[in-house]
């Protein structure tokens, strides 16, 4: 089969499409013939070499993908070949005592697809039965591939861990990446009031388009918190949505209520911060950090997949052939919302 692989550690030129073997597919795992795959912004840190679990080169990256049934291992049940699917990236035990309490995102074991083996930059991939969800069936592939890894990291910011509430504000802090995106969508699908900050006119409109209520450009106000509590006059958002890391979390905080939450997953922009405390203590701020959601989380926003109430945001389509330019675009500051490998 062919795969997209880095080959050694740096920028997006380490790819090269390359014939591997195609997976065998074990007892109690699917065989699924990848149509498309989502890039993330794990794949950047891995390809640059920053994620120390990860396998040396060569590997095939790839968190998100979509795709057909086409063989089943020994032991599997409830999918025949030709069944559409998208992949849950999370590949938990299934029986430890945490997967068994339904906190399979907390599994000790917990690995990911494309951290921490092969990925879905591949024609083919073999996986768990349980890693696999059945496919809405009015969104395409590439809709598919970028459909629940974005949703299912949004939901569990705001909905499992902020506890948003109908009629709260939520800031979402730079709106063009794909989980900021489906945070505003998740957001107003919750019944907030969305505010969303974002770095020009195009993606102002693009935000606007998601459900945004108002939109802050930081290019022009770099005080995005100030600009904040003025369009709530003077009382901030009741909840912050942050994935970027340490170039806004201070403001971010700032933009805050008091007695109100700041969910934060992602560290792009860095790891480490230095922060004023006074600015949490004294207006009591709480800070949620956030990973990833279980497969329960998941199954509370299909529906709204299914209906259509959330849509996944594309940027740009590309084929597995053009993975550097791909990731080149991933890193791109003009993307707004997804990009995605067209695969076969």
């Amino acid at each position: 089969m062919r795969a997209a692989q880095i080959t050694a550690f740096g920028g997006p030129e380490v790819f090269s499409v390359t014939d591997v073997p195609t997976p065998e597919v074990a007892p109690g795992e699917v065989l699924v013939r990848l149509r498309a795959a989502g890039l993330n912004r794990a794949d950047i840190v891995i390809r640059e070499g920053r994620f120390p679990e990860a396998p040396p080169p060569p590997m095939t990256l790839g968190v998100e993908g979509a795709g057909e049934v086409v063989e089943i291992g020994d032991g599997v049940d409830g999918f025949l070949p030709g069944d559409r699917v998208v992949i849950n990236p999370m590949k938990f035990c299934g029986h430890c005592e945490r997967c068994l309490r339904g906190q399979d995102s907390e599994c000790l074991s917990l690995q990911v697809v494309g951290e921490h083996f092969d990925g879905t930059y591949a024609e083919f991939i073999s996986l768990p039965a349980r890693l696999l969800i059945p496919a809405p069936e009015r969104l395409g592939f590439e809709q598919l591939a970028v459909g629940v890894v974005p949703y299912m990291t949004a939901w569990h910011m705001l909905k499992t861990r902020g506890q948003v509430a109908a009629g709260e504000t939520v800031l979402v802090v730079g709106a063009g990446s794909g989980v900021a995106g489906a945070a505003i969508q998740v957001a107003k699908a919750l019944g907030a009031t969305v505010i969303a900050t974002t770095s020009s006119a195009r993606k102002e409109e693009q935000a606007r388009a998601l459900g945004a209520d108002e939109v802050v450009n930081y290019r022009t106000r770099p005080d995005f918190d100030v600009a904040v509590k003025e369009l709530t006059g003077g009382r901030g958002a009741d909840l912050v949505h942050d994935s970027v890391g340490a170039a806004t979390l201070q403001k971010s905080i700032d933009a805050a209520a008091h007695g109100g939450r700041l969910v934060g997953m992602g560290s792009h922009t860095g790891r480490s911060v230095e922060l004023d405390l006074w600015s949490i203590y004294r207006r009591e701020i709480t800070v949620l950090g956030c990973h990833t959601s279980n497969r329960a989380e998941i199954a509370e926003f299909l529906p709204l997949l299914a209906d259509g109430s959330i849509t996944p945001v594309i940027d740009s389509v590309y084929p597995l052939e053009s993975a550097v330019e791909a990731q080149a675009r991933l890193d791109a500051p003009e993307r707004f919302g997804k990009v995605v490998l067209s695969i076969g």
